[in-house]
């Protein structure tokens, strides 16, 4: 059944691409079906990598067929996972160090420095970039080693936004597509891509994008190609300022992303930001989940950092949205306390009356029509208190009629989900079943608990961390003149170590995070630290200044 559907929506897709006759909404609702499909998807593409395994299991190999396996099961890996990809080219790096096989070397190099600069390691890339020798090696690898040069230039130009350093990374990345244009054939992918984001960066974006969409309709759907040719798509069309097109590529990059089980991607991030651009928080802070989830798994720092970049924007719209919710429930409880209050003054108020009458009919009337009087007043004293009796049940009805219309809400979902069942909607009551934003609601109430709760009991936590760290690498303590009122991931890992809880696992239970996410979090304070060997134990002795 699984195959027929992806079958179904290759064909689906293979429209698109040659009649555009699918919305974005269509587009939409596919990549929700394939994004459901996560877990058959991934254990698809195990099965597959397991064939080639399996394959020569018990077989003795020679050095060349042990090559080409890792070169292949490299190529399985490189989009999926990180750290699998990483084992098996490194096999083919240390086997040819020093061989006097350039050509085989150079392949195993470049591609080893691509795992590399896709998670951040720039300056690892580098050095084993260097120990190629283009001079000495093919037209075919050159092209190959050029092309990575440039990659790596445009991966560090990212991690450099907004200082003086980037343009020099994206002059280099442009002086290396020039040296592939001069040796890949004129029709080939390397010329093509390459020729069409140099003539882009150069200022004339049309032209790239006529040559990407040229190439696009010749390209196989399913391959990382397609991804990649429609991802620079979409960055084309957001240079230009077409939000429509750059949405549609964006939505055609995810999709044969996640219909090839491509965990190394940027797509579904950038198309967060677009529906967050829009207003459509609940969208773009579904799919940045499911970015977070992927890169988490493929073991990509940058892409975790760019997804990072973007948490706190769409957690910061959800505070506002709460806190305009709060402000209308405390104007209503003020409406209710205000009209509580002008009850009980006028019940107040006719009592003294009822007093003053009283007193006043003492004077005037005679001992034994005074005790009659007298009997008439506690009597009509009692019918006032009934009826102010009357009064506080009916606002207290009131009240409770609100509480219940609140707590019907719940009720309301509780009697969908049944509505589902008992209609066997498997499928909706699935979708239902499956939202984790009960979870993630409860996520976001602890960190903001959390932080409010530690930022009390250490209000100048932020600024004593500060004090320990490079002038470089300090945290922000105000925003736009306000005191910060929320934790990073960073803080809040040091404010667990100032509670004394030091163990990274213990940690990554607590945030919700990996263990490597932590241990990479504390190894890049330390490293920002003016003194590291002490830098932990000094944040421990950071005191409560109350």
């Amino acid at each position: 059944m699984v195959r027929l559907l992806m079958l179904f929506i290759v064909l689906v897709l293979t429209t698109v691409c040659s009649a555009r006759q699918l919305s974005n909404q269509q587009l939409y609702q596919t990549l929700d079906s394939l994004i459901e499909q996560y877990n058959q998807l991934t254990a698809d593409k195990e099965r597959r990598v397991a064939i080639i395994k399996d394959g020569v299991k018990g077989l003795k190999l020679t050095p060349e067929q042990q090559y080409d396996l890792n070169q292949r099961l490299y190529d399985e890996y490189v989009a999926y996972k990180f750290d699998s990809a990483f084992y098996y080219i490194d096999k083919n790096v240390k086997a040819l160090s020093g061989s006097s096989d350039h050509d085989r070397f150079a392949a195993s190099a470049v591609r080893m420095a691509h795992i590399l600069a896709v998670t951040g390691l720039f300056d690892r890339a580098r050095r084993l970039l260097d120990k190629v020798n283009p001079d000495s090696i093919s037209d075919q690898q050159k092209i190959a080693y050029y092309t990575q040069q440039s990659e790596l230039n445009l991966y560090r130009s990212e991690m450099a936004l907004a200082t003086k350093y980037f343009y020099d990374y994206i002059k280099r990345a442009q002086y290396y597509r020039q040296l592939v244009m001069q040796i890949a054939p004129k029709d080939s992918y390397d010329y093509i891509f390459n020729q069409a984001t140099y003539i882009c960066e150069a200022g004339d974006t049309d032209q790239g994008i006529r040559i990407l969409e040229d190439y696009l309709r010749k390209t196989d759907l399913g391959t990382r190609t397609y991804s990649i040719i429609t991802s620079t798509l979409a960055f084309f069309y957001q240079k230009k300022g077409i939000p429509q097109q750059q949405e549609y590529y964006l939505l055609l990059s995810a999709i044969n992303d996640e219909r090839s089980a491509i965990r190394e991607n940027n797509s579904l991030r950038s198309l967060s930001e677009v529906l967050m651009a829009r207003g459509n928080n609940d969208d773009a802070y579904r799919y940045l989940l499911q970015a977070i989830s992927e890169a988490k798994f493929y073991g990509s720092r940058i892409r975790m950092m760019q997804v990072g970049r973007m948490a706190p924007q769409i957690l910061q719209l959800y505070d506002a949205e709460r806190t305009q919710t709060q402000q209308r429930t405390n104007l209503l409880l003020f409406v209710i306390s205000f009209i509580s209050l002008v009850l009980a003054g006028i019940i107040i108020y006719t009592l003294i009356l009822y007093r003053k009458k009283h007193a006043a009919g003492l004077q005037i009337i005679e001992m034994n029509k005074m005790l009659a009087s007298h009997s008439a007043e506690i009597e009509n004293v009692n019918t006032q208190m009934k009826e102010a009796n009357r009064i506080k049940e009916e606002y207290i009805g009131r009240f409770l009629e609100l509480s219940s219309l609140l707590i019907s809400d719940g009720e309301q979902r509780l009697k969908q989900l049944n509505r589902l069942a008992r209609e066997r909607k498997l499928e909706e009551l699935y979708a239902e079943l499956k939202t984790m934003e009960p979870v993630n609601k409860g996520i976001r109430k602890f960190h903001s608990h959390f932080d409010t709760a530690f930022l009390n009991i250490y209000p100048n936590f932020i600024c004593e961390v500060n004090r320990l760290l490079n002038s470089e690498s300090q945290f922000a303590v105000e925003v736009d003149g306000t005191p910060v009122k929320h934790l990073s991931t960073e803080l809040r890992v040091l404010a667990l170590i100032r509670l004394d809880i030091t163990d990274n696992q213990k940690i990554a239970d607590i945030l919700r995070s990996s263990i490597t996410t932590i241990y990479t979090y504390r190894s890049k304070l330390k490293a920002k630290a003016i003194n590291k060997e002490t830098f932990e134990d000094d944040v421990r002795r950071i005191a409560t200044y109350r």
